[in-house]
């Protein structure tokens, strides 16, 4: 763990940067989903409240809060989430959005800003930047059995960090693959059960065949046509061949980006465009819609186009055993407390947000927009698809048992991010892995040990 006054400086270069630079964000200013005049503290006789410990009622009636929102898919259900949570609590939340760059530059700069908001909602990948920083409150003394016994284990590892609990989320992301069952069946593929029946490489390599023969011109479809989504969907297949993107233990990427196993990962991929299993060219999205592919590398978030498209044919796989087993790759939108919110005493206030935001009620409302997992596994029992024989159950099975491998949970998160997606698109232009994947690793490095980020 770096000390704190070193993370300060850090922060401090940034925001001096930042003043030099401008902001690159070109999305529109953020706006609060509360009109000025709704902002004002909630009457003091309002009835409401959050249990604590002993069944006793702690009262946070008239109290205001910030929340820092990355905007996207969820921003209209979470601003009526929030109106919602207002009246159930009797506060006032006043949520503003930002696109995910505007947001990270705002945080990192709101210490010296004196804005701090008092939670914030964001990738899982940026919050440990915000903790060394010294930004990000731990909840292990807020967070109570009942929630905790119910979370999905890859929500647990998402919302840990140093050994605190950092996080609450409302969901996680789902990923296997997307398959036409018709295509499979008509090319007399095998199709797996679970997890547990999973291709392994040679009948993975077979089945493409198989559909290439049948007529499907291209049987997978990998999102070629946007590079960086990779660096999330085929972290299993690098895991699968005993791959990683970063030494978990020294917090580098040399020796590990571009080990052998990870070498022999991106050789594979390369390997699947040069045989015509990918089409190279495709830059669009509903290539699997159109009748296209079988097979489809993407997560959850287009359950329902899928749905609308193919009906009953419609799917889940899992991805095949490459060699060191079956994988899954997770990680979501989660929601902190911020220290700020410690120091000017609403702590409490925001904590009862945060507990209600993972209450059942919520969670359905949110996933029910963003197709998403739901965190918890009673929100799973009560809803069709995710009971054994449903469309999604295998996400559920998967992360319940453990499948999920998280990508490197690291203050380093944007710069192996960005590095990751210069070498996905050159590899799908005909670049040899390798080279691409040393010249990255000694870069990013570079930038880790300037910033005293490896441990």
């Amino acid at each position: 763990m770096k000390k704190k006054w070193i993370a300060a400086v850090v922060i401090l270069a940034m925001v001096m940067s930042m003043a030099a630079c401008g902001s690159t964000s070109n999305e529109a200013p953020a706006a609060s989903s509360a009109p000025a005049e709704e902002t004002q503290a909630a009457p003091a006789e309002a009835e409401s409240g959050a249990q604590e410990e002993g069944g006793e009622t702690a009262s946070y009636a008239g109290e205001t809060i910030k929340v820092w929102i990355s905007s996207g898919a969820e921003d209209d259900v979470y601003r009526e989430m929030f109106d919602a949570i207002e009246a159930d609590l009797g506060i006032t939340i006043t949520d503003e959005y930002y696109s995910k760059d505007e947001l990270d530059n705002k945080v990192q700069s709101s210490p010296i800003a004196g804005d701090m908001p008092d939670a914030i909602v964001a990738d899982y990948l940026l919050i440990p930047k915000y903790y060394e920083a010294g930004l990000i409150a731990t909840l292990d003394d807020y967070a109570q059995d009942e929630l905790l016994n119910d979370l999905l284990p890859s929500v647990i590892d998402e919302c840990t960090y140093d050994g605190n609990l950092i996080s609450v989320a409302q969901f996680d992301s789902g990923l296997a693959f997307w398959a036409n069952r018709e295509m499979l069946e008509n090319a007399g593929v095998r199709i797996p059960s679970g997890y547990e029946d999973a291709w392994d490489k040679a009948e993975f390599e077979d089945a493409l065949k198989k559909l290439k023969d049948s007529g499907v011109e291209w049987p997978l479809y990998v999102r070629q046509n946007k590079p960086s989504t990779e660096y999330y969907t085929y972290m299993p297949f690098v895991a699968s061949f005993g791959g990683d993107y970063m030494n978990r233990e020294t917090g580098l990427c040399s020796g590990t980006l571009d080990g052998e196993a990870t070498v022999e990962a991106f050789n594979y991929l390369s390997w699947l465009f040069e045989e015509g299993y990918c089409d190279a060219t495709c830059d669009y999205e509903d290539s699997f819609q159109k009748g296209e592919n079988a097979l489809v590398l993407y997560g959850h978030s287009n359950y329902r186009p899928y749905q609308e498209a193919l009906g009953d044919k419609l799917m889940l796989i899992p991805l095949p055993d490459m060699g060191n087993g079956v994988y899954t790759c997770s990680g979501s939108t989660v929601m902190v407390m911020t220290t700020g919110a410690q120091e000017s005493g609403v702590d409490g206030a925001v904590w009862a947000m945060l507990e209600k935001a993972t209450s059942p009620e919520y969670i359905k409302m949110v996933v029910d927009v963003n197709g998403a997992v739901p965190a918890r596994s009673s929100v799973m029992d009560s809803l069709e698809d995710y009971r054994e024989g449903g469309t999604l159950y295998l996400y559920r099975s998967q992360l319940e048992n453990g499948l999920s491998f998280l990508r490197p949970y690291t203050s380093a998160h944007m710069t192996i991010y960005s590095a990751m997606e210069s070498v996905i698109a050159n590899i799908y232009a005909g670049a040899d892995p390798e080279t691409e994947l040393k010249a990255a690793a000694e870069s990013v490095d570079e930038i880790i040990m300037e910033n005293g980020w490896n441990k």
